[in-house]
């Protein structure tokens, strides 16, 4: 089945087309890497695959829209913004995934190359088994850096990483060895930026609760809890990304590991919530910061489809939402 699949792609495909659309009957696993491998890997083209059964009458309309949003977004298209005032700031996001082909790991690293952050680039790294940390960030922030600069004709004034992924007990490793190899890189450039790296953790018990009367009530998206509760020997903070229509709304926790720079406290809280508007595979707010999630997505790819780095013409697409 899935030798069909790439040969029908290989026996249409000529050099005009950007994009690939497969309907397949059902979601075999086999066939769906496949078609992502061979796009993906061998011939660096934007690839959709769809699943026919999910294309019922009723809800046809709703489907195809979602659809043509998410392939508007692989294509490079800007499907909203959030007005963050600040310029000149290349945002970060990192993730890793365990690979289900092999005993590696895998980095998935994104960052914003525009103002308004609807343009990315990415990269992928490969560390040993189970292994959270990310040992080659040098090469892959040089590699952003130069797409950041290569997009503006400038280099950037402030980088903003958020670190998904790694747990509290990390936090001493993730700064001796992650900051440490985006630092060197960042001393490479004419003027060296400000930086700000955070560890963003969704994992966690805290809840709270905010008076509506006599009754208690999720709190606000936006609301931010950094004082009380939070760790004295460290600038931490709680943040209620967004609205839940039942239950209890889980905060996402922010552990700043490096805050090098002169915007105030208040500016990070409200870009860290600005960017969970950013997600164009939904059209509310997410848990965490966007980069974020475009992290995880194209480590997901890699690691439970692909098992190798994506072409290279790639690199500035959204092609793995």
């Amino acid at each position: 089945v899935s030798t069909q699949s790439t040969g029908a792609i290989q026996q249409n495909f000529n050099s005009n087309i950007k994009i690939v659309v497969c309907l397949v009957p059902n979601d075999r696993k086999d066939r769906y890497d496949s078609i992502k491998k061979y796009c993906c890997v061998d011939m660096g083209i934007i690839s959709q695959v769809l699943v026919t059964r999910n294309l019922n009458p009723k809800k046809a309309m709703s489907v195809v829209t979602k659809v043509c949003l998410q392939m508007n977004a692989k294509l490079g298209g800007e499907l909203w913004s959030v007005n963050i005032p600040m310029k000149g700031v290349m945002y970060i996001g990192i993730d890793t995934y365990h690979d289900s082909g092999s005993n590696k790991s895998v980095g998935g690293f994104v960052a914003s190359i525009n103002d308004i952050c609807t343009r990315y680039f990415s990269k992928t790294t490969w560390q040993e088994s189970k292994q959270e940390l990310i040992s080659q960030l040098e090469a892959c922030t040089s590699e952003a850096l130069k797409s950041y600069h290569d997009f503006n004709n400038a280099w950037p004034s402030r980088v903003i990483v958020f670190r998904d992924g790694v747990g509290d007990g990390q936090l001493a490793a993730v700064k001796a060895m992650e900051l440490d190899s985006i630092e060197k890189a960042l001393s490479k450039l004419p003027n060296k930026p400000e930086f700000i790296f955070a560890v963003v953790t969704k994992r966690i018990q805290q809840r709270f609760m905010q008076k509506m009367g006599n009754k208690l009530g999720n709190p606000a998206p936006g609301t931010v809890v950094d004082y009380k509760i939070t760790n004295s020997n460290l600038f931490d903070f709680f943040l209620v990304p967004q609205h839940v229509g039942q239950g209890t709304v889980t905060p996402t926790h922010y552990n700043v590991l490096e805050f090098r720079t002169k915007i105030k406290p208040d500016h990070l809280q409200q870009i860290a919530f600005k960017l969970c508007h950013m997600y164009f595979n939904w059209t509310g707010t997410i848990r965490v910061p966007a980069v974020c999630q475009y992290a995880h997505k194209l480590a997901f790819l890699v690691g439970e489809s692909l098992h190798r780095d994506p072409h290279a013409r790639l690199a500035q697409f959204l092609f793995y939402l």
